[in-house]
């Protein structure tokens, strides 16, 4: 019990510290202060987690607690190495709460597309988009294995706890993308998921997540088929 309680007040005390860092790191962008800020109000009272936790708890999921996020610092990050910029078209597979939504958009000035499938986290993300009358995002209520692709530059996928399956049936269809589209996975790369050589390795490098350090790999389609 004072395990839960510990880790319950270290997880809190991260979140305060994040939330208080991204304001003064991206001061200088009002528009995502005034995203950033709306959407955390909605979450003020209901946690991602929570949002997470009910939702797979109703449709009686396996796992009700596989639910992460990356901090903006670590993203910001992740971008510079990446090269991610203002001409991109990124689609965030597993949005979850938005704010990556909304950092790559309104800080790094990228077309972005943001497929979730747990409708709080879609309703809450284009509330915000609504209230701002912001063009640059579009988010979808849809199951990532499924959605269309189309017009994707920089593929961004943060679930690292996924069934190699499910694994495999992603790196099938990604492999469908056109040649010279980056994609971005944690802790896992591909291309050992598919057995024609499909993705290179671009760079691998390791990222603070709110459990520890992870590995990033930034891979590049090498042999495409026809667009998803």
């Amino acid at each position: 019990m004072l395990k839960l309680i510990w880790l319950g007040l270290k997880v809190k005390w991260q979140e305060c510290r994040e939330f208080v860092y991204v304001l003064w790191r991206f001061r200088s962008c009002q528009t995502f202060l005034s995203g950033y800020c709306l959407l955390a109000a909605l979450y003020l009272f209901s946690s991602p987690y929570t949002v997470s936790r009910r939702y797979l708890k109703w449709i009686n999921a396996d796992d009700v607690y596989s639910y992460g996020e990356t901090p903006l610092t670590s993203l910001a990050e992740i971008a510079d190495r990446t090269g991610i910029h203002a001409e991109d078209h990124v689609f965030e597979l597993g949005a979850g709460s938005g704010f990556t939504a909304l950092w790559l958009s309104l800080v790094k000035g990228c077309r972005v597309t943001a497929i979730e499938w747990v409708p709080g986290f879609v309703y809450r993300l284009n509330w915000v988009v609504r209230v701002l009358k912001l063009s640059g995002i579009e988010v979808r209520c849809e199951d990532y294995l499924k959605a269309s692709l189309e017009n994707a530059t920089v593929i961004y996928l943060f679930a690292s706890n996924l069934d190699d399956l499910i694994v495999n049936e992603l790196a099938e269809r990604l492999a469908a993308l056109p040649l010279g589209t980056r994609i971005v996975t944690v802790s896992y790369p591909l291309q050992p998921y598919i057995e024609r050589p499909v993705f290179a390795l671009v760079d691998q490098f390791e990222v603070c997540f709110p459990w520890g350090r992870a590995d990033v790999y930034v891979q590049e389609v090498i042999s495409g088929q026809n667009i998803l």
